[in-house]
């Protein structure tokens, strides 16, 4: 393990001497997704590993923006009708479901009364506070997941709350459903470790899953007995 690594961003990738053998412009590091690659290319040497860092802020909003770009049908403005300030009984689901709501930004949808998760600028899912036909609404089409990073593992959950929940332990990766188009594959493949978590009644969908992201990644399929928005500590 080679100690001291360059802070880089995702993407950016040097050269430079090796820290082992001292070989001129033979040591390479590179940040892929989250996950540091170093390499010395000297004969002799050979020194190589990886490292994990936290998906970053940086690395989230680079996903968002892109995806957004491409795969947004037409403009999406956050609503006047949607406040920051949450009324109590949000902040009472927010509870009842391991929503830390000093770590995600929530909005209160107060002409449809639903908590609004946000994703990125282009896209948002709102979950009904009161008596409605859909307890979830997507906002918008642009098929982007709801992701709350903290590094790795990537959980792999169905919805916004159960991703705020299971974040506590790594990344939170809300499918919105239980289906893996080829927008979420796109994303999900660049994490070096997926866990996917999904009730044991979407057994299949979950194996499925796990066969097609493996061809890319480190994945592994936990089929849970209880919500992970209710036990998060399932997801372990």
């Amino acid at each position: 393990m080679v100690e001291n690594l360059p802070d880089l961003d995702e993407g950016e990738h040097v050269r430079t001497h090796c820290p082992v053998c001292g070989g001129v412009s033979t040591f390479t590091v590179s940040n892929l997704a989250g996950r540091i690659v170093y390499n010395c290319y000297k004969a002799g040497c050979g020194i190589r590993g990886k490292r994990d860092v936290l998906v970053s802020s940086n690395f989230l909003k680079t996903t968002y923006q892109t995806s957004c770009s491409s795969g947004a049908k037409g403009s999406f403005i956050f609503p006047d009708h949607w406040s920051v300030y949450l009324p109590p009984k949000m902040i009472r689901y927010a509870e009842k479901n391991n929503v830390d709501i000093s770590k995600i930004q929530l909005y209160h949808d107060v002409r449809l009364n639903r908590a609004v998760f946000p994703i990125g600028t282009c896209d948002a899912v709102g979950r009904s506070l009161g008596k409605s036909r859909n307890k979830w609404h997507r906002y918008a089409s642009t098929g982007l997941p709801f992701i709350v990073p903290n590094g790795d593992p990537v959980y792999v959950v169905e919805d916004a709350a159960s991703a705020c929940a299971v974040s506590k332990y790594g990344t939170g990766f809300a499918l919105l459903g239980t289906n893996l188009s080829e927008i979420l594959l796109d994303i999900l493949k660049k994490y070096p470790h997926i866990i996917v978590c999904l009730d044991r009644d979407a057994s299949a969908k979950a194996i499925q899953m796990k066969l097609k992201l493996s061809q890319f990644t480190k994945t592994e399929v936990r089929l849970l007995d209880v919500d992970p928005k209710e036990n998060p500590e399932g997801v372990l």
